[in-house]
């Protein structure tokens, strides 16, 4: 326990030096803990607001989408409605890496059975993210899903291609056996949602882990309220007023992502929101009527950004998201600013919890992929297990985790992130 307290004092000392507050301070505060005694701590919460029906409407769309079917389907809605926490930690792929396993393992520990622990991934991504959402990623090697041009491609509204059925084609029975059988054609982050949710429902021994994509329910909810012109995003987008005070706040904000093409290879490009419409570099989207914004998100040429994902669920209703290290800094300072606005007044803004953090790896697995425990490694977390022992294992990371202290910096390098090939 010494030795784990002495290597915790370091990490947050570090984490200090570098300006890195929030996340030295949650550090602190709860790596004594048991992996068990701070799961049911961070499931832990009431949202004083009543849901949106709008928002469960876009959560149900989602769930049919992913054929989840009554009464399962009506058990995980009123579980959403009630609990209103969510895990919007890991990016959205078909396999993920030893550290978002272990921050789902955490996470779902402290969630009754009766209930549903709700990974919400994220899709506004591109193939050559970091994480590798187009490939099956193993402790030794990859298998990629996707063809050269289509690297740079958003995972977002993406359809599955030749080479995803010629690779899976070739894989072992076992990994074969666990994954939905994919079509060409059909959806890719469909096929991958379901993939994950049957990877790692059995590997933690669990029947209530739903995997959706939240990029997904954020258009279908903003699909709705942009019929409401007394509605927060109605009043962002069209009303001159909200929009000033909106952007002064937010200047540069990325508000959406959309697909590009660069030759013959996909790429990804952001909006941002200036005066009257939205803009990159290569495109404008008038917002003159309302129309036209709600046909660039129906035809799936508008992904979701960050601002928008977490203005609707954190900040409008209530959700209690959970995150790894970057997210403790940046959505705090979201907060803070959304708190300054007056259209915000009503929605007590400053209430909701915004430093949840969820990270770490198994100390003695480190580099343990879900793939490599479905092809037979061991894999059994102790739920005893400090969150302090979690974190020491991945000290580099932390420290070297960026945070520049600015939405609009972080936003930015974050997509530039997103774009390196890896």
């Amino acid at each position: 326990m010494k030795e784990l307290q002495n290597n915790i004092k370091g990490i947050v000392l570090a984490l200090k030096n570098k300006g890195k507050m929030r996340l030295a301070g949650e550090i602190n505060k709860n790596w004594q803990k048991t992996s068990l005694s701070y799961s049911k701590e961070l499931n832990n919460w009431k949202p004083a607001r009543p849901i949106e029906k709008e928002l469960l409407s876009a959560f149900s769309k989602e769930l049919e989408r992913l054929e989840i079917k009554d009464p399962r389907k009506t058990d995980v809605l009123n579980s959403i409605k009630k609990r209103r926490v969510l895990q919007t930690g890991p990016h959205l792929g078909m396999s993920e890496s030893p550290r978002m396993l272990c921050i789902n393992w955490l996470g779902s520990l402290g969630v009754n059975m009766k209930d549903f622990y709700i990974v919400a991934m994220f899709s506004g991504i591109p193939f050559s993210n970091k994480s590798r959402p187009g490939r099956i990623n193993k402790k030794k090697d990859s298998i990629n899903l996707f063809p050269a041009n289509m690297q740079d491609a958003m995972v977002y509204r993406s359809i599955i291609p030749e080479k995803l059925i010629e690779s899976f084609d070739k894989l072992s029975k076992k990994i074969k056996k666990i994954l939905p059988c994919p079509k060409l054609g059909g959806s890719y982050t469909k096929w991958a949602l379901l993939g994950c949710q049957n990877i790692e429902s059995k590997i933690l021994n669990k029947k209530n882990l739903i995997f959706i994509d939240i990029n997904e329910v954020v258009t279908n909810y903003l699909l709705e309220v942009l019929k409401n012109k007394k509605h927060i995003f109605y009043k962002i987008f069209f009303d001159t007023k909200t929009q000033k005070e909106f952007i002064k706040a937010f200047p540069n904000e990325i508000m959406f992502y959309s697909s590009g093409k660069q030759g013959k290879y996909d790429t990804m490009e952001s909006y941002t929101l200036v005066e009257g419409k939205l803009i990159n570099k290569n495109k404008e989207i008038l917002l003159e009527d309302k129309k036209i914004l709600t046909q660039e998100l129906e035809s799936g040429r508008l992904c979701p950004a960050l601002i928008t994902g977490f203005l609707t669920l954190a900040f409008l209703n209530q959700f209690k998201c959970f995150g790894s290290f970057a997210q403790v800094e940046y959505l705090p300072i979201y907060q803070k600013k959304l708190s300054g606005l007056g259209f915000m007044k009503e929605y007590s803004v400053g209430k909701i919890p915004t430093a949840n953090l969820t990270t770490g790896v198994f100390p003695a697995q480190i580099d343990l992929y879900p793939i490599d425990i479905i092809l037979g490694e061991k894999f059994s977390p102790d739920s005893s297990l400090k969150f302090g022992e979690l974190l020491v294992p991945m000290k580099e990371t932390l420290l070297g985790s960026y945070f520049v202290g600015s939405i609009r910096k972080y936003a930015q390098h974050d997509f530039a992130k997103s774009n390196e090939k890896k």
